[in-house]
């Protein structure tokens, strides 16, 4: 009976706090349209404090975002546009307004050509997140097994044909699709993209105040972070330049 009273008191609290948040997000919406961003922004972060506030959260991002963009804050700007692209690579205004927010930033660098591997993986299996690619597996591995049975049970040679192939091309697609879900994990996991949010940051050639600077970076730039020691992170830029950078001039996208 407790367990039964808890789970019903989880559910309401959870129920209450949902419908806070889209109270408060449409209530921050209308001061966004009338040009009141800062308020705005305001409220979007007390609904972003919310655990789990709202179902396509990458909204609530690309709202912060655009919010701060028309507050010309750079650095805030590209992170919440990064985060709603995290949430869901398919949010093409949160892509197109990206384009936009970057062009802000003063750090013009060259990214490396990427090889066929990275285009395919970025082009093509980032696109959806790995709990996707897994439940396509899930829903093939499931096709193969009624198609299987199908074949099985079936009498005419046409029909047996068909579901044999049919079943062959079902394996095929979940052993396919389990792969590209295991690839995205990996790849995300292990992925650690961080923005600048110093107005200027030396990168030094080892994790001390004393060392040499191998360049500087400005706010809105994303970096990769490679390793962390103390309150140093040694990062990678798009053209292949590495260094250490104090932590608290980057905010790692997560």
């Amino acid at each position: 009976m407790k367990k039964i009273l808890f789970i019903t008191l989880l559910l309401l609290t959870k129920a209450l706090f949902a419908q806070q948040a889209d109270s408060l997000f449409v209530e921050a919406n209308k001061l966004y349209q009338n040009e009141e961003y800062t308020k705005a922004l305001e409220l979007y972060k007390k609904i972003e404090a919310i655990k789990k506030p709202l179902k396509q959260i990458d909204r609530l991002y690309y709202n912060i975002a655009n919010a701060n963009y028309k507050l010309n804050r750079v650095a805030p700007a590209i992170y919440y546009y990064e985060k709603a692209l995290m949430e869901n690579p398919n949010n093409t205004d949160a892509r197109f307004n990206l384009g936009f927010a970057k062009r802000m930033a003063i750090d013009n660098i060259e990214p490396l050509p990427k090889t066929i591997s990275q285009k395919i993986t970025e082009g093509f299996i980032l696109k959806l997140n790995y709990n996707t690619w897994a439940w396509l597996a899930v829903s093939f591995s499931l096709l193969f097994a009624v198609l299987f049975l199908l074949y099985h049970f079936s009498y005419s040679s046409g029909s047996k044909r068909f579901y044999f192939v049919s079943s062959i091309v079902s394996a095929f697609l979940a052993l396919l699709t389990i792969a590209f879900a295991y690839h995205n994990y990996n790849t995300v996991t292990s992925n650690k993209p961080a923005i600048v949010f110093a107005q200027q940051a030396d990168v030094k050639s080892a994790p001390t105040m004393s060392s040499e600077v191998n360049f500087q970076l400005h706010e809105g730039t994303k970096v990769q972070i490679l390793e962390s020691l103390d309150n140093w992170e040694k990062i990678k830029i798009a053209d292949g330049k590495m260094g250490w950078i104090v932590a608290d001039d980057i905010r790692e996208l997560k």
